[in-house]
């Protein structure tokens, strides 16, 4: 289990049913955990549902929603739909290097300045698989996201005399990231001749005023200022909420445009 805990409230309130029309609040059960409670109707008194996860972005971490009906003695409730994420080795590609060099002259020394600039692109895929149970028995749906980029990296070497005359130097890294596209495609749904649509709308790298996730699955939003809150909303009314709710957190609050390009390795 993550960093955080949850206690199972004093009123278990029942599983959503197919079809139910949910609007839930994700919020960590800690400020440095991983662990998410669920609140029905958004109504902080009303804590309907757990969701725990294992890892981090990019070494393919799980989630499982559950709800609190525990055996005697055990920590772990009933699951409802369980996650996990596989993420791609980076594609790097479009390498240009620029050098340029310079020095400077003053009273007390002289100094050498030797900055060189990479510039390249980048393509990233992450994989989401949902499933009724953590032992995987059913595959509820599957979803890949596509992300492409650009990164900068430059590199400023200053060589210098200090004060005793002898040779020094230092170096200093800069490297910036940005995010132009990012698909969201589901690629398998239980039951589904006609797969779903999971649209997205805003500009990435933080310069929009909200991002929204739209579609029969789950809609979400997340504002300008909400990147770095401990708390998301949820609608669903799909078929099997459960997979609504934790595919809509999933897809808004770990492989968001921006948690991708925050994360990608590209150096």
């Amino acid at each position: 289990m993550g960093c955080g805990s949850s206690s199972v409230p004093d009123v278990i309130i029942p599983d959503p049913q197919p079809g139910d029309k949910c609007h839930v609040l994700f919020k960590k059960t800690g400020m440095f955990a991983r662990d998410q409670n669920v609140f029905k109707d958004c109504d902080k008194t009303q804590k309907w549902l757990m969701m725990d996860k294992e890892g981090s972005l990019f070494s393919n971490p799980t989630y499982t929603l559950e709800n609190f009906v525990r055996a005697e003695g055990s920590k772990r409730g009933q699951c409802l739909c369980y996650g996990e994420l596989e993420v791609t080795k980076v594609k790097i590609y479009g390498i240009k290097v620029k050098d340029e060099s310079c020095s400077s002259a003053s009273d007390s020394s002289d100094e050498e300045e030797t900055t060189e600039i990479v510039k390249m692109k980048w393509k990233q895929v992450v994989k989401a698989k949902y499933y009724s149970d953590k032992s995987k028995s059913t595959l509820l749906a599957a979803m890949k996201v596509s992300a492409k980029g650009k990164a900068k990296k430059v590199t400023t070497t200053t060589t210098y005399e200090d004060e005793e005359g002898n040779e020094r130097e230092k170096t200093d890294i800069d490297i910036t990231k940005k995010v132009n596209k990012v698909k969201y495609e589901i690629t398998e749904c239980k039951g589904e001749d006609e797969l779903p649509v999971v649209n997205l709308k805003g500009k990435p790298n933080k310069s929009a005023e909200k991002l929204e996730w739209s579609g029969p699955l789950f809609q979400a939003e997340i504002g300008s200022n909400g990147w770095g809150s401990q708390e998301i909303e949820i609608k669903t009314d799909w078929k099997n909420p459960a997979l609504g709710m934790l595919m809509g957190y999933v897809t808004a609050k770990e492989i968001s445009p921006d948690d991708i390009k925050d994360n990608v390795v590209v150096w």
